[in-house]
């Protein structure tokens, strides 16, 4: 496994948080979590395949503005990333 596009790295501060099972929502899309920035909810295929919110707009999707210089902002700016945390339990 290689770090995914969304690792801020070492560079970038980012927040991290631990999620328990009600952090989890399952729907037609299968299972999903609310972004911690906007709340919009985020199925964990296009969080692992995007490493974004799906409230964010696509940089190349952007329409400008009537002066055609400065584009308009996307919805959420949030990058999302999932780790994996393990550990053995020592044997007693």
């Amino acid at each position: 496994m290689v770090d995914s596009q969304a690792d801020p790295g070492p560079q970038r501060d980012a927040s991290r948080m631990e999620l328990d099972a009600d952090a989890f929502h399952e729907d037609e899309d299968g299972l999903s979590i609310d972004c911690p920035q906007c709340g919009a909810t985020v199925p964990l295929s296009v969080l692992a395949a995007e490493g974004r919110c799906p409230n964010a707009l696509d940089p190349d999707d952007v329409e400008v503005e009537t002066d055609a210089t400065t584009p308009q902002e996307g919805a959420c700016s949030a990058r999302l990333g999932l780790e994996l945390v393990w550990w053995a339990d020592d044997p007693a």
